[in-house]
């Protein structure tokens, strides 16, 4: 890692000891629930649980699934981001490896390991082989010893992949069987987008077998803290603050910049313009959105009434807006929506600012 991604990380993981103990409270129980780890853009959600991962102890086999700008659009890409490939290997041995390993085991990024013959096949179109099956087994031969914990990083990429029915309900039921039934295995889904962490949260499936942990960008008094770290004082730390928020990578940007003030000016101008052009396009083109799989039409009119929802604060509650503005928005990350405490705010201080025109 160099020393600019180390930087990056150190600020993301800044002052994250009240999440990261939620996390390990979790893993130090037998698994019952699915967790989601939710929150704004860029609010360091992969940083908390990758930095986690490297501290637990060698009890632990770790399986982290990185879907992040991943092409899957069909069921075989799926698979092929899911596992790995140990070649001329038998599949017992490959788990025998795993559980004698004299520390933990992580597959960061590379998916769960298997053997090529076993990719092929389950890459076959008339395959038989039930791949959920196969893993269920896999995670029941490796708990009889050591502790499987599977990390899946932007679980939304697969939201509307179709097999039999959208993939990702058969995937819900899977983490249900593995965690609140069969307790096997603990299960966390990553996810930036907030339209489908309040999709799940509403999702009757998962009523009772689901657990929702918020990483937000920094409060006010962390923000604070942060920026004195790097020397930033005063007025300047104020300015900052009512301009910016407490978002981890804005702050980031903002360290080393001589004119700060024309820096967050820039950056405020740069976002009220794709704003604008957004609304643009509504207004004269106009734009049609999918929810539930009905398109429906985006009122220019109800979108300006959003926006000015917000002129005396930075949080609306959730009824506060119509579904659509809230779904275009959302999905142009200008708001963020979080659905467990049925608030709605900007996604930065620079988005909060930027909407006023």
């Amino acid at each position: 890692m160099n020393t600019t991604e180390e930087f990056e990380k150190d600020i993301e993981f800044f002052d994250r000891e009240a999440e990261k103990r939620e996390i390990l409270n979790i893993l130090r129980a037998k698994p019952q629930l699915i967790n989601f780890i939710y929150g704004p853009i860029n609010s360091g959600k992969t940083t908390l649980i990758t930095d986690l991962i490297e501290e637990l102890p060698e009890n632990y086999v770790v399986f982290y699934v990185n879907l992040r700008r991943k092409s899957v659009i069909k069921y075989e890409d799926f698979i092929r981001v899911l596992f790995s490939v140990e070649k001329n290997k038998e599949i017992k041995d490959i788990i025998t490896g795993l559980l004698a390993k004299a520390e933990k085991a992580i597959y960061a990024s590379q998916g769960i390991p298997v053997n090529d013959s076993l990719l092929d096949t389950f890459l076959k179109k008339d395959s038989k082989a039930d791949v959920l099956e196969f893993l269920e087994n896999y995670f029941k031969e490796i708990s009889k010893t050591k502790d499987p914990v599977l990390i899946i990083d932007e679980l939304q990429v697969i939201g509307d992949l179709e097999i039999d029915g959208k993939l990702i309900y058969r995937l819900f039921n899977f983490f249900i069987g593995l965690t609140k039934e069969l307790h096997l295995c603990h299960v966390f889904a990553l996810s930036s987008d907030s339209l489908f962490i309040e999709k799940a949260y509403n999702e009757a499936m998962l009523e009772g077998r689901a657990n929702y942990i918020l990483v937000d960008d920094f409060d006010e008094k962390t923000a604070k803290k942060f920026l004195e770290r790097y020397r930033i004082k005063g007025e300047e730390i104020k300015y900052i603050l009512d301009h910016v928020g407490g978002k981890p990578i804005d702050l980031v940007e903002l360290i080393y910049p001589e004119d700060k003030k024309k820096e967050i000016e820039q950056r405020i101008s740069l976002r009220s313009g794709q704003i604008e052009r957004a609304l643009k396009r509504v207004k004269e083109l106009g734009e049609k959105i999918i929810m539930d799989d009905v398109k429906h039409d985006v009122s220019y009119e109800n979108l300006l009434k959003t926006l000015s929802k917000f002129k005396d604060g930075e949080e609306i509650k959730c009824n506060e807006i119509d579904e659509i503005s809230e779904s275009f928005f959302a999905k142009k990350n200008v708001l963020f929506v979080d659905p467990v405490r049925k608030m709605i705010k900007p996604q930065s201080g620079i988005n909060l600012l930027a909407k006023k025109i």
